[in-house]
């Protein structure tokens, strides 16, 4: 999904506002989910889904209400700053 160089890229870009925004009050995190039930999922050859679920040790995609809930979380968590979560089922694991 991520290219190694943009994952660095924004994990860098995350930490660097969450120093420079903390005396504003402002929270800084990123969310990172993996492919997600919806039609760029199901527009996707077969042949690449069935590639990512074998990679995926949770075997599935995510649920739109799964990525809803954990950017509640981030947005609601008045303690989230510099959260990196990675949603993506285990795939970055794998």
């Amino acid at each position: 999904m991520w290219s190694e160089a943009n994952l660095l890229l924004l994990l860098g870009f995350t930490r660097a506002l969450c120093r420079e925004m903390a005396s504003r009050s402002i929270r800084v995190n990123a969310l990172l989910p993996g492919w997600v039930n919806s039609s760029m999922w199901t527009d996707l050859k077969p042949e690449l889904q069935q590639a990512y679920l074998k990679d995926t040790p949770l075997n599935r995609v995510a649920d739109p209400a799964e990525v809803a809930d954990a950017a509640l979380f981030l947005a609601s968590n008045g303690f989230a700053n510099n959260c990196i979560l990675n949603l993506d089922g285990g795939l970055s694991a794998a």
